[in-house]
């Protein structure tokens, strides 16, 4: 018998048709019905395979045809060779499974077979789209509630189980303090204390408990060094990158932090130390900036798990012996936490207010300040709070704590009370640099947790503690309360004192609030804002005057005197008599320097938004008041001034102005007040005329957002100015040429010729320019560097090609563009302090960069 050599294709084109006509017999044995209906109404193989598929998975029209482009069969010799492997694989398969391979690759084969499957399933089931989208959102709704039943059940198992962990932690409490307890528990007084306590839950224990002196809580935070506020500058729109010889150089003065290096200067020349100590706040270029994840942990746990981190050697990235932890629950980077006082949530003890009558509630907030609690009860409360202050103290470096003093008393108030406000900043700038509800929606980056009020019990027990001198005595001189002094209302008893007149009104706000009761009554927190605008509009109004013109003063002079109580006070007629009582001397000799387009009115308003905004976060976040809703930029004075209560009565438009704010006890102060803050100012133009003018005009900036540089849409004109560009300091070109995005400084990355006390020049710029905190634009390879603290890392390039891919160390030569995105990503990262979440790959640079 001759044999007949078949090839490899034709062997796997038969062995796939015994395979088909395998299958589709066994399935036909299966349903002798549907078998013989088929030969009775004429119908094909096709046909009966689908009234097959349906009827044996009990759902009409139940192939579905668009699972043909999933299948894994490609080509005809590795759909046989795939169809043997499922088929082998698949034995326990049931019939609707084997029919539908057998479809697919029947519909594989040809398109026209394809074609002919689809219109034969339409003639048998004809097509209906509102059945087949009701159908699906069936299966939808089905889904749905399955998952829904599944979360259900694990919310349940997870609540039973918290509730047996609760119930043996109570009874085992219950039985270790039966005996040593000694406590009525059915008092009246003693419950409703305790149901008044706020309670935590430990991260660590899983315990729900609530803070309390003996076994405090905390609140996981990190605390690092920010320079955010010293970058701010009255320009809104972004300084320029210079890329050519033509550009304008990019100033170091104009800044925030510079302008307040320059009045530190000038009141140290001419002011007692500890005077100015207490007039001004700073951390404006290294202040300290506390951030929370929201959990809780008890301080106990807290201290074993830093324990069990010390022996885990695999902890490299985090610095242990420098309090370093990530959160046990969210993994965030944290080094320090903030304990969490009793009176926190403790609604039983906020001292109320008993008076009505303004005079009252100045005197009792004056006792307030006479009788401040200097010595805290010591306790592991009062011991955990000092570690934290400890914590925040050395986050920050040497030359941005004290400014031209030794320690003392009062410069280390300054430092806990510029703690408070730097964070206030913060979150100011993080809201768009204003509080208008509009400019939050864009470009907001508060974080979802604060830590304020936390943070604020901390600092307060330790402003306390640190005030040696009568704060009374200022409050007394602010209010217009009789003093204590033999001469009340006079000139201050030393000539070398800081005139209120140039006193920043905000540092003097979060120093009265941390010396007094932070549960206090809100009552007595609007009329020390009230007390403090008054001093605050004077200040304006005599900045004010210092830059009319000669024509615009002359004009306001000739308006109508203010003949009566009853007639009410406009911000020109206060500006009138704040000249009057001036005028004999040569303060307006010389016309202004610049001439602003704006109202009289607009002008003090402006002025005085910046410290309302302070006011109003601080209402906001120590009595959880919701903000105002502010829609644009022109209603934010009005509403802030309704909101911080300085003003309560309604009243039209036209009659509305910054004076109508004001708030006296009586007639007689309102007059003698400003008449002694004057007269105060006046002293000491006697003694230095240039200096008086220079701090009185400039008392209060208007200060917008701090940003980035602008940087050239092309990468070619940046590469082709800075390539070749030389270092400042060593006047070589570095190989690895960077510049500073937030100041414009080309500084020699991980070079040893501008090296300092063994320290690079890219991590001293960072803590020259940034506190700590550097961003550099490498020219060579387009990426950007950030440092941070002790660590670096390679954040990435903010220039892409056409197809928005990095071409990083320019290897492929393609022309690059700016990222906006991206650009937009990493200013965000920098405002919001994000650095240390969003990037995962530090190292330690060991200050070699």
């Amino acid at each position: 018998m001759q044999r007949v050599l078949l090839s490899t294709d034709v062997i796997k084109r038969l062995r796939f048709l015994w395979i088909v006509l395998s299958t589709f017999r066994t399935v036909l044995n299966r349903s002798g019905q549907v078998y013989q209906a088929g030969l009775k109404t004429g119908e094909n193989i096709i046909s009966l395979l689908l009234k097959l598929h349906s009827q044996l998975s009990g759902v009409p029209d139940s192939w579905n045809p668009e699972d043909i482009a999933n299948s894994s069969f490609e080509g005809d010799n590795s759909a046989s060779n795939n169809f043997s492997t499922s088929q082998q694989e698949s034995k326990i398969g049931d019939g609707p499974f084997f029919i539908g391979q057998l479809l697919k690759r029947i519909s594989r084969l040809d398109p026209t077979l394809k074609q002919n499957i689809i219109e034969t399933k339409n003639k048998l089931w004809p097509r209906n789209k509102d059945c087949e989208d009701a159908q699906r959102a069936r299966e939808h709704q089905e889904r749905e509630e399955k998952r829904k039943k599944a979360k259900e059940r694990q919310q349940k198992l997870m609540a039973d189980f918290a509730n047996q962990q609760k119930q043996f932690m109570k009874k085992a409490m219950e039985t270790d303090e039966a005996g040593a307890s000694g406590m009525d528990w059915d008092q009246s007084e003693t419950s409703s204390q305790l149901t008044s306590k706020r309670e935590y839950d430990c991260v660590i224990c899983n315990r729900t408990t609530s803070s309390t002196d003996d076994k405090p809580m905390g609140l996981v935070v990190l605390v690092q060094a920010t320079s955010v506020i010293g970058h701010e500058r009255q320009q809104s729109e972004r300084l320029q990158l210079p890329t050519s010889d033509d550009d304008t150089l990019i100033s170091k003065n104009g800044t925030r932090g510079t302008n307040f290096d320059y009045r530190v200067d000038e009141m140290h020349k001419h002011f007692d130390t500890l005077s100015w100590l207490l007039s001004v706040n700073l951390g404006w270029e290294g202040g300290v900036h506390v951030q929370t994840c929201g959990h809780h942990l008890h301080l106990d746990c807290l201290k074993a798990y830093r324990q069990s981190l010390r022996s885990q050697q695999r902890q490299q990235s985090l610095a242990v012996d420098r309090g370093e932890y990530l959160c046990p629950l969210c993994r965030q980077l944290a080094n320090s936490v903030l304990p969490l006082s009793p009176q926190l949530g403790e609604c039983s003890a906020i001292v109320r207010s008993r008076h009505s009558s303004t005079s009252a509630i100045l005197s009792e907030l004056n006792n307030f300040l006479k009788e401040i609690q200097r010595n805290p009860i010591s306790s592991n409360l009062s011991v955990a709070m000092g570690k934290a202050m400890e914590e925040m103290t050395a986050s920050t470096y040497l030359k941005y704590k004290q400014k031209h003093c030794q320690p003392s008393h009062q410069s280390l108030f300054l430092f806990v009370t510029s703690v408070a406000r730097t964070n206030l900043e913060v979150e100011l700038v993080q809201r768009g640099g204003s509080l208008c509800s509009s400019l939050q929606e864009t470009v907001s980056l508060t974080p979802k947790r604060d830590c304020i009020v936390a943070l604020f019990h901390v600092l307060a027990m330790h402003a306390r503690v640190l005030t040696n001198w009568p704060v009374h005595k200022t409050w007394q001189y602010i209010s217009g309360l009789p003093s204590d002094l033999a001469t009340p209302l006079a000139i201050a008893p030393h000539e070398r004192e800081v005139p209120f007149l140039l006193r920043d009104p905000t540092a003097l706000l979060i120093q009265f609030i941390l010396l007094l009761p932070l549960h206090i009554d809100q009552t007595y927190f609007s009329s020390v804002v009230k007390v403090l605008y008054n001093l605050l509009y004077y200040q304006v109004i005599v900045q004010v005057s210092f830059t009319l013109t000669r024509s615009e003063r002359d004009t306001i002079r000739k308006l109508p005197e203010r003949n009566s109580s009853l007639t009410p006070l406009t911000s020109k007629s206060i500006l009138d008599l704040v000249m009057r009582h001036l005028e004999h001397t040569d303060f307006y000799d010389d016309e202004p320097s610049f001439r602003s387009s704006k109202s009289v009115e607009q002008r003090i308003q402006t002025l005085c938004l910046p410290f309302l905004r302070i006011a109003a976060l601080l209402r906001h976040h120590l009595y959880s008041q919701s903000l105002p809703d502010i829609r644009t930029t022109q209603t934010e004075f009005v509403r802030l001034v309704y909101y911080l209560e300085l003003v309560t009565e309604g009243m039209d438009w036209d009659c509305f102005n910054a004076a109508v704010a004001l708030n006296w006890q009586n007639e007689d102060a309102s007059v003698e007040v400003p008449r002694m803050w004057c007269n105060q100012l006046l002293a000491f133009y006697r003694r230095s005329q240039v200096a008086a003018k220079k701090l009185a005009v400039d008392q209060h900036i208007y200060w917008q957002p701090p940003k980035l540089l602008k940087l050239p849409r092309e990468y070619e004109k940046l590469f082709t100015y800075y390539h070749a560009k030389q270092c400042c300091r060593c006047h070589l070109v570095p190989p690895e040429i960077s510049i500073c995005l937030l100041c414009g400084t080309i500084v020699c990355l991980k070079q040893l010729c501008c090296k300092q006390q063994n320290i690079g020049e890219a991590v001293q710029h960072s803590i020259d320019c940034g506190g700590g905190t550097g961003i550099f634009l490498v020219v060579t390879s387009t990426y950007i560097i950030v440092i941070r603290g002790r660590r670096a890392c390679l954040w990435g390039s903010l220039y892409l090609d056409d197809f928005e891919e990095e071409d990083k160390d320019l290897k492929r030569g393609r022309p690059l563009y700016l990222s906006q995105e991206r650009y937009q990503l990493l200013e965000q990262q920098w405002l919001a302090h994000r650095f240390d979440h969003t990037k995962k790959t530090w190292v330690w640079h060991r200050d070699s960069l």
